[in-house]
């Protein structure tokens, strides 16, 4: 790139043409990992980008900000009235807070570790551990209380802590611990998503399976209509998504079906089961 006219970053941004935003890698955003990545970048006559570079940044960062340069496009630059190649660097910056509202040290290092405690649990879930999901998963859920809530990707973070911890509840037979953990989910679930994004609706799915369990059947059924009403508003919301989404209420619609079963009530379970089989 060292043998190619150079321009400034301000300069460059001048002559944008198309301008895509780098999306924020959510791990790295869960990890409150911020920071500029700087990308050296060679731009042909026709004002494309024909290849760039880090030049510094946080790891995490880095690829998500070379994914979103290279679909850059330039006016393109002149010389003495003639079209030609360039290089400069561009900051591409990841910032969760503004200044001064930033998480305090304490809340960092909590966020740091809420991912491999996370995982523990999750693991311990998977493997049916009850002792070591329960103390693994409320480890997680308080985690995310220290990490705090500043903005929408703690809030998520919290409602799927309060999630996991009322699964280990529930695998250790103490359901109404697991519904007011339920509960939570829902209201962390309020702050951050909408009833057209397909995360909405696993709590609401979840809670239905706990009141199930604990005899609440009306409050059963409106959640699994929740849940699947939410997942039909997401297909069409994100219709790309369509396959991933259609086995999630594919799954809510069978277990509505056989809480219908249990309620004598046959001909609605059918119609649930074929839906979920057309799907």
């Amino acid at each position: 790139m060292s043998n190619l006219y150079t321009v400034t970053e301000s300069d460059a941004r001048q002559h944008l043409l198309q301008h895509e935003e780098a999306l924020y890698p959510p791990i790295a955003k869960a990890a409150r990992v911020q920071g500029d990545v700087l990308i050296e970048l060679a731009i042909s006559e026709k004002g494309q980008v024909t290849s760039e570079k880090v030049v510094s940044g946080p790891a995490m960062l880095q690829q998500a900000a070379l994914d979103a340069v290279k679909k850059w496009r330039f006016n393109p630059f002149q010389v003495n009235g003639v079209s030609t190649q360039t290089t400069t660097t561009l900051t591409i910056p990841f910032h969760i807070d503004k200044p001064g509202e930033g998480p305090t040290t304490e809340q960092e290092k909590a966020a740091q570790a809420w991912f491999p405690i996370s995982d523990k649990c999750r693991s311990a879930l998977k493997a049916k551990g009850a002792p070591d999901a329960l103390e693994y998963c409320k480890q997680a859920l308080d985690m995310s209380y220290k990490a705090g809530d500043l903005n929408s990707s703690d809030q998520l973070g919290r409602m799927d802590s309060h999630q996991l911890y009322g699964h280990a509840l529930l695998a250790a037979g103490r359901t109404q611990e697991a519904l007011e953990q339920e509960n939570l989910a829902i209201q962390e679930a309020k702050k951050c998503l909408k009833d057209t994004d397909q995360e909405f609706a696993m709590p609401f799915c979840w809670r239905a399976i706990v009141e199930a369990r604990l005899g609440q059947v009306d409050a059963a059924l409106a959640d699994f209509n929740i849940a699947e009403e939410t997942h039909r508003k997401a297909i069409h919301h994100l219709p790309e998504m369509k396959k991933n989404y259609s086995a999630y209420l594919a799954s809510i619609l069978k277990q509505h079906a056989a809480l219908l079963d249990q309620l004598g009530r046959p001909a609605d379970a059918e119609k649930l089961r074929a839906e979920a089989a057309a799907l």
